[in-house]
Order: C-alpha cells, then sequence, then structure tokens
C-alpha cells in the first residue's frame, strides 16, 4: 500500500466521521429512511433533539447531499425532508451494520460503556 492509498482513505474515514459524528446524525438519516417527514414531527420523534440542534443536522444533511428539504406554498408553508436517492443508498449500509451489533447489559467499570446509556455496550454479533 502506497502512501497516496492510505491518505486517500484516511480523508474518507476522516471526513465521514466529521459528517456523521454529529449528534443526531444518524438519528436523522435512520428516521428518514422510514418515510418523509415534517420538521415538528421529526422532532417529536427524535427523543432529545431540540430544533436549533434537528435545524443545523438538517442542513448539514443537506450540504452533504444526505436529505431533500421540500417546502410547498401553503399557509402556513408545509416543509418535508426526505432521503435523496444517495441517502437511501447510504442508510441502506447502515442499516446492514445495525444488524451486525447487538445491545448488551455491560459490567460496572467496564471500559466499553458508551456515555450515552452506561449501562449498554454494542457487541458484534
Amino acid at each position: 500500500m502506497t502512501m497516496t492509498d492510505v491518505s486517500g482513505w484516511q480523508q474518507s474515514w476522516h471526513q465521514l466521521r466529521e459528517v456523521l459524528g454529529s449528534k443526531w446524525a444518524f438519528h436523522v438519516l435512520r428516521l428518514l429512511s422510514d418515510r418523509k417527514y415534517g420538521f415538528n414531527e421529526m422532532q417529536r420523534s427524535i427523543d432529545g433533539v431540540t430544533a436549533t440542534m434537528l435545524s443545523r443536522r438538517l442542513k448539514e444533511l443537506q450540504c452533504h447531499g444526505f436529505v431533500d428539504k421540500h417546502v410547498e406554498a401553503t399557509t402556513p408553508p408545509s416543509t418535508t425532508y426526505e432521503l435523496t436517492e444517495d441517502g437511501r443508498e447510504f442508510v441502506t449500509v447502515l442499516e446492514q451494520m445495525e444488524g451486525l451489533v447487538d445491545l448488551v447489559e455491560c459490567s460496572d467499570g467496564s471500559e466499553c460503556a458508551s456515555t450515552a446509556d452506561s449501562s449498554k455496550c454494542v457487541t458484534v454479533q
């Protein structure tokens, strides 16, 4: 493997981490994998996300080509979000990964305990 090969994959993985490592990005993508959502409905469906944070994540995911925003000229305007074709293809891969992991009870003091829920650890099936 040449230095160019290494820097290429490292750059790709770094960019994936930058885009998807943001809090709530995976949640938004997973939710939109089911169907289109309006903003308020999406916020109610994702426990703990604020309107400001959801708006920020949607804009980022739009910018990167994962999500489309549709605004209908109604009173008040109606806004819906859905995955782009590339977004659907990407989420299909994420859903395959979802099937490869399992949440199990962690022993107290486990070094791999998640910060979101310290009683659960992710393991590969």
